[in-house]
């Protein structure tokens, strides 16, 4: 192996990195291609989630040193093995993506004598996640889940304070999850935001006459999946009541349930599921929307709508980190009757939509491009030289 200029830098990830498709991966795509311009990349990963995809892309897979993906069930015997090859590099960073990865980075970390420096990055804070999704599955009327979210809410809270002892500087994707954790952290608290490509192209509306309003994510995560359940059973109906049944909603995504697919089975929506191209529905798209109810972190799929020009209607939560403004870049509606609202201005005032994908657009290229990520890590190399 030639020996590189750069500083080694291993990165530990739960997920497959992407391009594009569910957020989390995409997550780890966006920062990979981001810290390969500064450093020597050897990508480690050990899949912890359902798969999102099953091969890493070769453009991002270029970017590595080297990439090898180990499996730690039933047992965590290929993980051991990589363990015992790849420690004898001597790396400068561990960078370790998710609290659930942390426990796999003891191996590199090293004698204090020639100790890495260790970041960590939490694209979410599980614990607050957590109790939101404990009080959705309470607000469903689903008690089981809703306690053993909470639990899960305390356990993570206690392994977060363990890891936030450990690193020397962890990163959160918003200045709102920043917040949230000051005073929390032994290291250096830094934002590190989410990011998204920009298309090739953004596609000319395709679809005609009948306005088209779009849904998209992972539907085997439970708030994406309550998020299409509450759209179809308590928003549609009354966009149809302000707006006549000149629309339509078509929803994407991987996982969805057979119950769910059979929830959506109703006038005006159309459920694809999973697709190969977004590209192709966004250009059928007038509208994106995410009612979403629960979750953490900043939703990558507004920032992927903001990209395609695509004015967006969702609810706080789903804009929750993202520093947009209602009624500027977006419309914002938290009940069922205000959201219906928002989404029938859409349909009879199409200029209103054209401003606010314009204002989102410029919005997107200021703070949430690979250059915004990018200039992050800067300013943040500059203040551990400075």
């Amino acid at each position: 192996m030639v020996k590189s200029e750069k500083p080694a830098l291993l990165y530990l990830s739960p997920v497959i990195p992407a391009l594009t498709g569910n957020g989390l991966a995409m997550r780890a795509g966006t920062v990979l291609e981001c810290l390969a311009q500064r450093y020597d990349v050897h990508l480690l990963v050990a899949p912890l989630y359902a798969p999102f995809t099953s091969h890493m892309p070769e453009a991002l897979q270029k970017m590595c040193r080297r990439a090898t993906f180990v499996s730690t069930r039933p047992q965590p015997r290929g993980w051991l093995a990589t363990v015992d090859v790849w420690r004898e590099t001597q790396f400068d960073v561990v960078h370790v993506f998710r609290l659930s990865m942390v426990t796999f980075s003891d191996p590199y970390l090293g004698p204090r004598s020639r100790r890495p420096r260790r970041h960590l990055d939490l694209d979410d804070i599980e614990s607050v996640t957590r109790r939101r999704l404990a009080a959705l599955y309470d607000q469903n009327g689903d008690s089981v889940r809703a306690a053993h979210e909470e639990s899960e809410a305390a356990r993570h809270e206690i392994l977060e304070n363990d890891a936030f002892g450990r690193f020397d500087r962890v990163y959160v994707c918003s200045a709102l999850d920043q917040q949230k954790l000051e005073g929390r952290t032994r290291g250096s608290l830094h934002v590190l935001p989410n990011a998204v490509r920009l298309p090739a192209e953004v596609p000319e509306r395709t679809a005609e006459g009948i306005f088209t309003f779009f849904f998209v994510g992972t539907l085997g995560y439970y708030p994406n999946e309550d998020a299409v359940r509450y759209l179809c059973a308590e928003i549609v109906p009354r966009i149809r009541a302000l707006a006549g049944d000149g629309f339509r909603v078509n929803i994407a995504g991987t996982g969805a349930s057979q119950s769910l697919r059979r929830d959506v089975n109703m006038a005006q929506v159309r459920f694809l599921g999973e697709v190969a191209d977004l590209h192709t529905w966004y250009a059928e798209a007038d509208a994106v929307v995410g009612p979403v109810r629960a979750g953490g972190g900043t939703r990558i799929k507004i920032l992927e709508a903001f990209s395609y020009s695509r004015p967006v209607v969702a609810t706080s939560i789903a804009m929750e980190g993202i520093e947009a403004r209602a009624g500027e870049h977006v419309l914002v509606g938290d009940t069922a009757s205000d959201f219906a609202q928002q989404c029938a201005r859409l349909v009879t005032d199409r200029e209103l939509g054209s401003r606010l994908a314009r204002n989102a657009f410029t919005l997107l290229l200021k703070s949430y491009t690979l250059q915004s990520l990018a200039n992050a890590l800067d300013q943040m190399d500059q203040q551990d030289r400075g």
